[in-house]
């Protein structure tokens, strides 16, 4: 079958905030390098997940199945897609060529990659099944060995985890019930290579504790805005329709509520439990009334009557009853809700919200809560609203955002803008093979860098300064791309030291390759070698990229062998930080 996959990143560049994921661009890069990369760029902030995508063309070849066949029916290319395609689907064209448009929501941290919601990281080392359980947990505290929910994440797995014979893994009995093994009560293991097992490739099977293999350690992302409107927007399709605003996605309760009750928090407390059953574990609160709130949800429905979370008194029994009973149009509205160190936060009510003579308070809680009417006199806006009153709400789930941190010590920022990424270099006056580099940067969290554009490219050699002899085979600065390993011996007679076919896997653009995800595939790098012969892998050895510094400005690129001694600069992406709300 063959098969386009859309690819849309909900990702965006305003103030260093962090709502891409990382490894949806390296999956991306891994099934067709050659085309463009376009991260979203709309301009809103974290909170504000669910936009217009771009559109990226993502050939997918299926290895496992040796037939050719079309899709016809729009249900069976969906269901395609959907066991096939990493990510959440958001639409399917069937056909010859079936069409699948997926987005990635979650979030997983730098080098372990998202399949099917979870983050999987690779370590390709042999290690017993008790020292890969220990393994995992350094990768991470909540870090377990990797457990098959589905019975096509092998097949991804095989797909993108290369060089890999055999590895531990766990699974639900639903996929195990089948299996057919003498050792019953040994450990479960993935044969990506079946040949030594007598089994085909990619088959489950299980061996004794002394065996050994590879471990692939999982973890689940946390909930975070762009999850939690998806699956909010799924609800909406089920019962009343979701409605996305910059601040987050809202959905409409089927109850109604009335405010006569002590507890100021009830409405935030009915919201959380609504949200359980398909957000588990969810914080959530009334909708708090913003202008873009109230036009968005006068377009699902006018002449509607939404009980918001905005109030002016408490609704306790000794401050509904007083003496006197007059009007007061001079009372403070806000909304409450509980901040991450429990205690109550407090914001007031934009005064333009209301309509015209509003709010009209009267005695006796006849008015102390605050309502949205939708579609009269052809604009929606709030008034004044008996406690009593029952009205449904607008319900929102309250998650953790993610934002930047400094760089660490002794690195210099850098923010790659098309990427909303904050990336952070450091460098080594110190003179290295490029293997023992790397492994140096490693120390240090980091691992050799890339660049992403020419202001990086200048930076870079900024860093250089003058730590450089201007000797030739002296003056380079090791970075972090190698070449393909399928490109080792391409070229005819080493001149040029790649293929002149510009859709060529080992074409000028494509031959060398940024390594543990230091910057986007592939790499933009052409136009910076240091003459028109480079690369030119004289002598069948230089395989990896340096940075000469020479008289150019920006600095050069130069391939060499690996064995050479050179400095190095390191890079990582900056902390990422999580900020309850």
């Amino acid at each position: 079958m063959k098969i386009l996959i859309i690819f849309g990143l909900l990702a965006s560049f305003a103030n260093a905030q962090v709502d891409r994921d990382w490894s949806f661009q390296r999956m991306y890069e891994f099934w067709d390098g050659g085309s463009s990369y376009r991260p979203r760029s709309n301009g809103f902030n974290t909170s504000a997940l669910l936009s217009t995508q771009w559109p990226l063309i993502l050939r997918w070849v299926v290895r496992f199945f040796k037939c050719v066949y079309t899709v016809f029916f729009q249900e069976s290319a969906k269901r395609y897609c959907e066991e096939n395609v990493p990510y959440h689907i958001n639409d399917v064209t069937p056909g010859e060529r079936t069409k699948c448009s997926a987005e990635a929501t979650l979030i997983c941290k730098n080098e372990w990659i998202q399949l099917f919601g979870r983050c999987y990281k690779m370590t390709k080392e042999l290690m017993t099944r008790d020292n890969a359980v220990e393994h995992c947990k350094t990768q991470k505290d909540d870090a377990t060995i990797a457990f098959l929910h589905r019975e096509t994440l092998p097949f991804r797995i095989y797909d993108y985890f290369t060089r890999v014979s055999r590895l531990w893994i766990d699974a639900s009995e639903a996929i195990t019930q089948d299996l057919i093994d003498e050792n019953v009560n040994g450990n479960l293991l993935l044969a990506i290579d079946g040949y030594m097992y007598n089994l085909p490739n990619v088959a489950l099977t299980r061996v004794d504790s002394s065996e050994t293999a590879m471990v692939l350690c999982e973890y689940t992302p946390p909930m975070n805005r762009a999850e939690s409107n998806n699956l909010l927007k799924k609800y909406g399709e089920i019962y009343y329709p979701t409605v996305s605003t910059s601040e987050g996605a809202f959905i409409r309760t089927t109850s109604s509520l009335n405010r006569i009750d002590e507890d100021l928090f009830k409405d935030n407390r009915y919201c959380s439990r609504v949200m359980n059953p398909f957000i588990h574990n969810s914080n959530a609160r009334s909708a708090i009334p913003t202008r873009e709130f109230l036009e968005e949800v006068n377009k699902v429905q006018n002449g509607l009557i939404i009980r918001t979370a905005a109030f002016s008194k408490s609704s306790r029994k000794s401050e509904r009853i007083g003496a006197t009973c007059s009007a007061n149009k001079g009372s403070i509205y806000h909304v409450l809700w509980m901040g991450s160190d429990g205690n109550a936060v407090s914001q007031p009510i934009d005064k333009s919200l209301w309509r015209s003579d509003e709010p009209n308070e009267i005695c006796d809680a006849g008015s102390w809560s605050s309502a949205l009417v939708s579609g009269r006199d052809g604009s929606p806006g709030l008034e004044a609203m008996s406690d009593a009153r029952y009205a449904p709400i607008y319900c929102q789930n309250i998650v953790d955002s993610y934002s930047y941190g400094d760089c660490p010590a002794g690195f210099t920022e850098y923010y790659r803008k098309s990427l909303g990424q904050k990336w952070c270099h450091r460098f080594f006056p110190d003179k290295m093979v490029n293997e023992d580099a790397e492994a140096h940067c490693q120390k240090h969290g980091a691992h050799l860098t890339g660049y992403t554009n020419q202001e990086e490219l200048k930076l870079l050699a900024d860093l250089i300064g003058d730590n450089y002899e201007k000797l030739y085979h002296n003056l380079d600065t090791w970075i972090g791309a190698r070449r393909r390993s399928e490109c080792i011996t391409t070229g005819t007679d080493n001149e040029p030291g790649y293929d002149r076919d510009p859709a060529s896997k080992c074409s000028r653009v494509r031959v060398f390759e940024w390594i543990n995800g230091v910057a986007p595939n592939p790499p933009d790098i052409e136009p910076d070698w240091n003459h028109d012969g480079e690369p030119n892998f004289a002598e069948n050895r230089e395989q990896c990229l340096a940075v000469m510094k020479g008289n150019k400005l920006t600095g050069t690129l130069n391939d060499v062998p690996c064995t050479m001694k050179y400095n190095f600069i390191c890079g990582t992406e900056a902390p990422i930080i999580i900020k309850s709300p």
